[in-house]
C-alpha cells in the first residue's frame, strides 16, 4: 500500500493505481451501421471514458437535479483503507469513479479464485446516509404487467438474500455471489435484476446485463428486457440496446424497452432516431390491437421535457421551412405528429411546469393549429391545480381572439369561478359572451356563479337582469332549484333592503312553489341584523331551532352572534357560543371571530387574544386570519405600534396568512400615530409585491389620515390615483374628499364670507346626495359609518357632516332644509328615530343657534335611544334560546356602549352652563352614571370647569381627586429640573389619547386653582370659608399639590382664568 501511495508521486503512475483486469473490454458485439452519423458516446467505449463523460455532462443529461442528489447515496461508499495517504486529487478521482477500483468484479479478487468471497463497500467509519426509501417512480411501473407475481418473487429476493434496504446494491450482489450454487441464484436473477435497475452506478449496470445474458430462457420476459435495456443506456451503449429492443420485437412480440430508448433519444436530442423509434412502435401497435402499451412513460417522468419539446419543435420548424415548395413528402405528416405529441405532453406535465415554456409550448401548438376545445380544458384545469389563476385567464383571453374557437363548458365554468374569485367583472362578462356566442344562452350554474358575485358586489340591477334572463330559459319561468332565487336575497341582504328580501323570501312558497332552505333563512337573518332588527332576527332564529326539518349551522349561529356584537352584548355571544355547542353544531372561525372582536369593542384586548391564541389549537371551518385582524386593528386604534408589530410576527410564527384587511390594520396603526406617508408606502410598496390589490378602504385610510394632519393636496392626489387605477369610491372616500374639499376652500378664502367657502362644497354635497347608490356602502369595510344601521348610514354621513359645516358658518335656515330633507329620505321603519350621531349634528347645530329647548328635546330623545341600544339583548316575554347560559348578573349598560352619550353630554351641558342650569347638570350626570354610561376624560374634565366656574367647590374638587388624580403626571416644568429624562414613555403619551383615561387638564387645574385662590382669601373674613379650604386641603390632597406646585407661565387661559390672583 506504502509504495502505491508513493507511486502516485510518480509522472504517468495513474494507470499503476486502477486494478487489472483479465476480463476482455470488448464484446463479441459488432459496431452500428450509423457508427459515423452520431456521437461517440452512444456506441460501446471504454467503462473509463463513460465515467468521464457523465461525471462531465451537465445536470439536465442526468435526468435533472433531483437524480443529481440520489445518486450519491445509490452509488454507496466506496471507502478506501489507509485513504488518508492518497494524495487529494487521486482521492477524488477514485472515488469519483466508482466503476474502478477495489470493487470491480473480476479483478484482483477474480483472478486469485476469491471472487464468491464479496467485497467490503465501506471503511469502518462509514455511516449510513441514504435515504430510508428510494424507489424510483419508473420502477414502480415497471412491474404492473406482472405485479403479483413480481411482489412474491421481491419478498423472496429479499428473504434470501437478508436485504433490509431497498437500496442496498453492493449488499445484495455480494450476497447473491455468496449462494454456493446456480439453482439458488437462478429464480432470483431477475428479481436482481429489478433491484438492480433502480441504481445509477455503472457497476450495477454491468451486473443487469450479466445477469440478463445467463437468463433462461422462461426468464426473458418483457420486464427483463427493459431493466437491460435501461442498462445499456445508463452505459451509454445505444448500439446494445437497439439490438435488444430489436430481439424483443422479435421473440417476445412485445416493444419492451421502448419507452425507455425513446427518452434517452429525445433526452439526447436525436431526433431522427426517436421519431423511428416512435414510428416503428406505432406500426406494431397497429399489428396487435389490443396491445396497451404507453411508450412516454418514462418521457413522461423528465422534469427537463418541456425544454426538450421546444427544441424538438424547433428542429421541425426548421424541416418545414427547408421544404421545397414543389414536394411535400420531404417532412412526413408522421413527424409532425410524432413533434406534437411530445409537446402536447409536455405542455400536460405539471411536475415540469414553468410558466415561461408553457407560453412556448402554447404557442407551439398554436403556430401548428393543434389546439382543439379537449386540450384546452385539460391545459386549464391543469393550470388551476397548480394555482396559476393568472396563466389561466391570460391563456383564455389569447385564444379568444379566434372567434372559431369553441370551449367547452366545463373550461367555461372553471373560468368564470376564477373571475368571480377574483371579483373580475370584465372577466365574467367575457364568459358569459361566451357562452351565448358557442351555445347561444348561458347555462344555470353559469347564471347562479355570476347572480351570486354580483350579489356579493351589492349590485342590484345586474343581479335582477341575471335572474329576468334565467326565468326566460323556462316558458313558464319556473325555477328548478331555491339555490337560483338565493342571489337575489342576497343583494337586497347586503344593501339593507329587508322589504324586498321578505319579499323575495315569501315569493319562494308563493310563486316558485319551492321550499326555502337553511341558506335563505340565514339572508333572512343577515338581513334584519343589517338593520339592527335584533327581535325579527330572534324571531327567525327561533322558528328554525323548533324546526323539524332544518336545524341552524354554523353559519346561522354566526350571523346571530354578529348581530349581538354590532349591539355590543359581550354576555350573548358567548352564550349563543356556549348554546352552538350544546346543540353538536360545527365550531366555525366566523363564531369565534365574532367572539373576539365583541372584546375588542369592550376593551378587553388579552382576552381577544386568548381566544385567537386557542384557535390555532381548534380544528375549526374557516380562515383565523379575521380574528387577528380584529385584534391587530384594536391594538392600533390605541396607537399601540409595539403590540401591531408583535401580532404580526404571531400570525407569521402561526401559519396565519395575511389578507387585504390585516394590511389595512397596519396602515390605521401608523395612521393613528400621525405616519400616513408611512400607511401610503405600505400600500404601494407592500402590498403590490404580496399579492394584495390596493381596494377602497385602503385608500379610505390613508385619506383620513392625511385630512387628520391637514395635508389636504394629498386627499385629491389620492382620490386622482383610484381614479387612475379604476378604483371605485365607496362612501367612506366620497366623504373624505368632501371634507377635504370644505377644508381647502376654508384656507383659500380665508376672507371671503361664508356663503363663498361654501359654494363648492354644498355643489358637491348635491352631486353626492343625487348620485347616492347603496352598492357604495355595500362592501363590509365601512371608514366612517360607526353602529349606524346599512339602510341610514349613507345618507346619514354625508348629510350630518354637510349641516354641521352649515352650522360652522351660522347657516341655521339652510341646515334646517337639509335636515327636513333627510328626514323624508328615511325608510318607513325609521321614521320616528333619528341615529345617535345625527341627534348629535343638530344638537351642536342648534346650541349655536342658540335653541336649548331644542338641544334638550334632542339630549332626552338620544337618551332614551341609546338606553334601548345599550341594554343587554332580552325577550320580552318568555326566554331566549340560550338564556340558560347566560350569567344574569350583567351591566346595566353594555361595556362597548357606556361611551355612546359622550359626545352628546358634552353639548348638552354646555348648553345647561350657558343657561346656568348647574343643579340640572348635576342631576344629569348622576343619572347618566346611575343608568350605566360612562363619562370620558373630556366630559369629567368640562363638567368640573362649570362646576368651579359656578363656584361648586367643593363637588368639583372631590371629582377631580377622586377620578382624574390618579393619571396625573405632574408639571412638566417641574419634571424639567430633575435628574432624568423629562420625556414620558411613549405607551402613556399613547394612552392620554383613550378617552377612558382620565387626567385632569391644564384648564381644569386652572379654575380650580382659582377658586382656590378665592377661598384663601375669603377665608380671613368668613369662617364658612376657611372650614371649606380645609376640608378641601384634608380630602383632596393631589388636587391642593398640583395647584400649590403649579408655576405661573403668564400665558393667555392663565390670564383669562386666573386675572386679578
Amino acid at each position: 500500500m506504502l509504495e502505491r501511495t508513493a507511486g502516485c508521486l510518480e509522472s504517468g503512475s495513474l494507470r499503476r493505481l486502477l486494478p487489472a483486469s483479465k476480463k476482455a473490454m470488448k464484446s463479441r458485439r459488432t459496431l452500428h451501421s450509423s457508427f459515423w452519423t452520431h456521437g461517440a458516446s452512444d456506441l460501446e467505449m471504454s467503462p473509463l471514458w463513460t465515467a468521464l463523460v457523465q461525471i462531465a455532462a451537465p445536470a439536465d443529461q442526468h435526468g435533472g437535479q433531483d437524480m443529481q442528489l440520489q445518486r450519491p447515496a445509490a452509488m454507496g461508499n466506496t471507502g478506501m483503507l489507509l485513504d488518508f495517504l492518497y494524495p487529494a486529487g487521486t482521492l477524488n478521482f477514485l472515488r469519483q469513479y466508482s466503476g474502478w477500483g477495489v470493487d470491480r468484479a473480476g479483478g484482483r479478487l477474480a483472478r486469485s479464485g476469491l471472487e464468491k468471497l464479496g467485497h467490503r463497500q465501506y471503511t469502518s467509519s462509514a455511516q449510513d446516509t441514504a435515504p430510508t426509501s428510494q424507489d424510483t417512480p419508473t420502477e414502480t411501473v415497471i412491474v404492473e404487467d406482472e405485479a403479483g407475481a413480481e411482489s412474491g418473487s421481491m419478498a423472496l429476493l429479499y428473504e434470501k438474500l437478508g436485504l433490509t434496504k431497498n437500496y442496498d446494491f453492493e449488499e445484495a450482489w455480494r450476497q447473491y455471489s455468496l449462494l454456493e450454487n446456480e439453482e439458488q441464484q437462478i429464480p432470483l436473477r431477475k428479481q436482481l435484476m429489478r433491484y438492480l435497475s433502480a441504481s445509477e452506478r455503472l457497476i450495477d449496470a454491468e451486473r443487469t446485463i450479466q445477469l440478463f445474458e445467463v437468463l433462461e430462457q422462461e426468464q426473458g420476459t418483457p420486464v427483463a428486457y427493459r431493466h437491460t435495456i435501461r442498462a445499456y443506456l445508463k452505459m451509454r451503449n445505444l448500439a446494445d440496446a437497439m439490438t435488444l429492443y430489436a430481439r424483443a420485437l422479435d421473440e417476445l412480440d412485445s416493444p419492451a424497452g421502448s419507452e425507455e430508448l425513446l427518452a434517452y433519444l429525445v433526452k439526447n436530442s436525436s431526433w431522427g432516431r426517436a421519431f423511428s423509434v416512435w414510428n416503428e412502435f406505432n406500426k406494431f401497435r397497429a399489428q396487435s390491437p389490443s396491445l396497451s402499451y404507453n411508450i412516454f412513460e418514462v418521457l413522461d417522468k423528465d422534469p427537463t421535457i418541456g425544454s426538450q419539446a421546444i427544441e424538438l419543435a424547433g428542429y421541425v420548424n426548421r424541416k418545414l421551412e427547408n421544404r421545397s415548395p414543389e414536394s411535400a413528402s420531404d417532412i412526413p405528416s408522421e413527424l409532425l405528429n410524432f413533434a406534437s405529441r411530445i409537446v402536447r405532453r409536455a405542455l400536460l406535465s405539471a411536475q415540469a411546469f414553468n410558466s415561461a415554456r408553457f407560453t412556448s409550448l402554447l404557442t407551439i401548438l398554436q403556430d401548428w393549429k393543434l389546439v382543439s376545445p379537449a386540450l384546452y380544458e385539460q391545459v386549464n384545469f391543469m393550470l388551476l391545480r397548480l394555482n396559476e389563476t393568472k396563466l389561466a385567464i391570460k391563456c383564455y383571453r389569447r385564444a379568444r381572439y379566434s372567434k372559431e374557437f369553441r370551449f367547452t363548458r366545463p373550461t367555461l365554468h372553471s373560468l368564470l369561478k376564477v373571475c368571480c374569485d377574483y371579483h373580475s367583472i370584465l372577466g365574467m362578462q367575457q364568459i358569459l359572451d361566451d357562452f351565448f356566442r358557442i351555445y347561444s344562452r348561458p347555462t344555470r350554474t353559469a347564471y347562479r356563479m355570476c347572480m351570486s358575485e354580483f350579489a356579493t358586489q351589492g349590485d342590484a340591477e345586474t343581479v335582477h337582469a341575471l335572474f329576468d334572463q334565467l326565468l326566460e330559459r323556462d316558458e313558464q319561468h319556473r325555477l328548478t332549484s331555491v339555490s337560483e332565487i338565493t342571489p337575489v336575497l342576497h343583494v337586497h341582504a347586503k344593501r339593507g333592503e329587508v322589504r324586498e328580501v321578505v319579499t323575495y323570501f315569501d315569493q319562494i312558497q308563493d310563486i316558485y312553489r319551492l321550499q326555502p332552505n337553511l341558506l335563505c333563512w340565514n339572508i333572512l337573518i343577515n338581513a334584519y341584523g343589517k338593520v339592527h332588527d335584533v327581535d325579527r332576527a330572534y324571531d327567525c332564529f327561533e322558528q328554525l331551532i323548533s324546526d323539524g326539518k332544518l336545524r341552524p349551522d354554523d353559519y346561522t349561529f354566526g350571523t346571530m352572534m354578529g348581530i349581538c356584537t354590532t349591539r355590543g352584548d359581550v354576555d350573548r355571544v358567548i352564550g349563543l357560543y356556549m348554546f352552538a355547542q350544546e346543540q353538536k353544531v360545527e365550531i366555525s372561525a366566523a363564531m369565534l371571530d365574532c367572539l373576539a372582536l365583541s372584546h375588542v369593542q369592550a376593551g378587553d384586548l388579552q382576552k381577544a387574544e386568548t381566544i385567537c391564541e386557542d384557535a390555532l389549537k381548534m380544528d375549526i371551518k374557516g380562515s383565523r386570519t379575521r380574528m387577528w385582524n380584529y385584534l391587530l386593528t384594536g391594538h392600533a386604534l390605541n396607537r399601540d405600534l409595539v403590540d401591531v408589530n408583535r401580532l404580526l410576527q404571531r400570525m407569521s410564527e402561526a401559519g396565519v396568512e395575511y389578507d387585504t384587511y390585516t394590511y389595512s390594520a397596519l396602515m390605521q396603526s401608523l395612521v393613528m400615530v400621525k405616519q400616513p406617508d408611512r400607511a401610503f408606502a405600505i400600500m404601494t410598496d407592500v402590498m403590490p409585491p404580496a399579492g394584495v390589490q390596493a381596494t377602497d378602504f385602503h385608500y379610505a385610510v390613508v385619506m383620513g389620515g392625511y385630512l387628520a394632519n391637514g395635508e389636504v393636496d394629498k386627499v385629491f392626489k389620492l382620490q386622482r390615483r383610484m381614479e387612475k387605477r379604476n378604483v371605485r369610491s365607496s362612501a367612506s372616500t366620497k366623504l373624505l374628499t368632501l371634507k377635504a374639499t370644505v377644508a381647502e376652500d376654508e384656507r383659500l378664502l380665508e376672507d371671503g364670507t361664508s356663503q363663498e367657502k361654501l359654494n363648492r362644497a354644498l355643489e358637491m354635497f348635491q352631486e353626492i346626495v343625487t348620485s347616492i347608490d347603496p352598492q357604495d356602502i355595500a362592501n363590509p369595510a365601512r371608514k366612517g359609518i360607526g353602529r349606524m344601521s346599512i339602510d341610514v348610514a349613507y345618507s346619514t354621513i354625508f348629510n350630518r357632516y354637510m349641516i354641521f359645516v352649515l352650522g360652522q358658518y351660522a347657516e341655521f335656515s339652510t341646515a334646517g332644509s337639509i335636515y327636513e330633507a333627510y328626514l323624508r329620505s328615511l325608510p318607513a321603519s325609521r321614521k320616528g328615530e333619528v341615529p345617535l350621531d345625527m341627534m348629535r349634528t343638530i344638537m351642536d347645530t342648534k346650541l349655536a343657534e342658540g335653541d336649548h329647548e331644542t338641544v334638550r328635546k334632542c339630549w332626552e330623545a338620544s337618551l332614551e335611544q341609546a338606553k334601548r341600544l345599550g341594554t343587554p339583548i332580552k325577550a320580552e316575554s318568555g326566554n331566549l334560546p340560550e338564556d340558560h347560559l347566560i350569567q344574569y348578573e350583567r351591566k346595566a349598560i353594555a361595556p362597548a356602549r357606556q361611551l355612546d352619550l359622550a359626545r352628546h353630554l358634552g353639548i348638552y351641558m354646555r348648553s345647561l352652563h350657558t343657561q346656568r342650569m348647574t343643579d340640572e347638570m348635576i342631576a344629569t350626570v348622576d343619572g347618566l352614571l346611575n343608568d350605566g354610561f360612562a363619562l370620558d376624560n373630556h366630559n369629567w374634565n368640562s363638567y368640573i370647569e362649570f362646576l368651579a366656574i359656578r363656584h361648586k367647590y367643593q363637588l368639583a374638587f372631590r371629582l377631580c381627586e377622586t377620578y382624574l388624580m390618579d393619571h396625573w403626571t405632574g408639571w412638566a416644568r417641574i419634571r424639567w429640573t430633575l435628574p432624568e429624562r423629562n420625556r414620558l414613555p411613549t405607551d402613556l403619551r399613547a394612552k392620554r389619547k383613550d378617552p377612558l383615561h382620565l387626567r385632569p387638564k391644564y384648564l381644569t387645574i386652572l379654575h380650580l386653582a382659582r377658586g382656590y385662590l378665592e377661598l384663601q382669601s375669603m377665608a380671613a373674613e368668613s369662617v364658612h370659608s376657611e372650614a371649606l379650604l380645609t376640608e378641601l386641603e384634608r380630602v383632596c390632597p393631589r388636587v391642593v399639590n398640583a395647584i400649590t406646585t403649579m408655576q405661573r407661565v403668564d400665558d393667555v387661559l392663565e390670564r383669562t382664568v386666573l386675572r386679578g390672583y
